[in-house]
């Protein structure tokens, strides 16, 4: 373990005998690690590396953390605390509505600016094999569900039947960020309301649809249903 300097080289003269340009913080450090693993993966949180790229030597990190080990354990805090904070300060936001409650989760998904799906994909993938990575993972993923259990139930929905339909508009949501789709985002919007209606059973509110974004006719009008041969369409009557 290497012992910390009893001078803050924040303020001291680094190796070459240049101060540097600017403080660098321990949340310096951790956004740095951040974009190294959503860059190339676990393996590339490296001490050197991120040393270069935010153009310090080695003495600035070791102020701040006793080792690598301790910087992974801190990003995988920062990770659990600031992706997942905003999906519930959103549905805290919306009020006691349901309805409002998921747009405002959908929206958060579909900007993707509070929320990072690039972040949940590369610890995904450090979760794989690494066991506190994959426990992180877990906690998260049930804390989310939760919040979307607890929508659904505002939907009218109880038990079992909130839970489980949590769990199937999650796992969709992780599973498009999993398959790395990529979208325009008015195909999003206009996807939206179907989506909307088959998670939760409900058309998406007017008003709330609103909110996120113009959509296109189609999705604007109620769902349709193919009539098979010898089926009369509901309302009309036999001749």
């Amino acid at each position: 373990m290497v012992e910390r300097r009893a001078t803050d080289p924040r303020q001291a003269a680094d190796e070459t005998g240049e101060r540097p340009s600017a403080p660098l913080g321990r949340a310096d450090w951790i956004e740095a690690a951040r974009r190294a693993l959503v860059a190339g993966g676990v393996a590339s949180v490296k001490i050197d590396r991120l040393a270069a790229d935010l153009g310090v030597t080695r003495g600035s990190f070791y102020w701040h953390f006793a080792d690598r080990a301790e910087l992974l354990a801190t990003l995988l805090d920062h990770w659990e605390a600031t992706n997942t904070a905003p999906m519930e300060q959103a549905v805290a936001r919306a009020g006691s509505d349901g309805h409002a409650k998921l747009t405002a989760l959908i929206r958060l998904w579909i900007d993707e600016v509070a929320f990072s799906p690039a972040y949940d994909a590369a610890v995904r993938d450090w979760a794989r094999h690494d066991a506190a990575a994959a426990a992180a993972v877990r906690r998260t993923d049930d804390r989310r569900i939760d919040l979307l259990a607890g929508i659904f139930a505002d939907l009218g929905y109880v038990g079992t039947d909130a839970f489980v339909r949590a769990r199937v508009a999650y796992f969709h949501q992780v599973g498009y960020y999993a398959l790395a789709i990529r979208e325009p985002r008015q195909l999003r919007l206009d996807l939206l309301p179907h989506y909307y209606r088959v998670l939760t059973g409900f058309p998406m509110p007017d008003h709330l649809r609103a909110t996120i974004g113009r959509v296109s006719e189609e999705a604007r009008s109620p769902p349709r249903r193919i009539v098979r041969r010898g089926e009369r369409p509901k309302g009309t009557r036999a001749r």
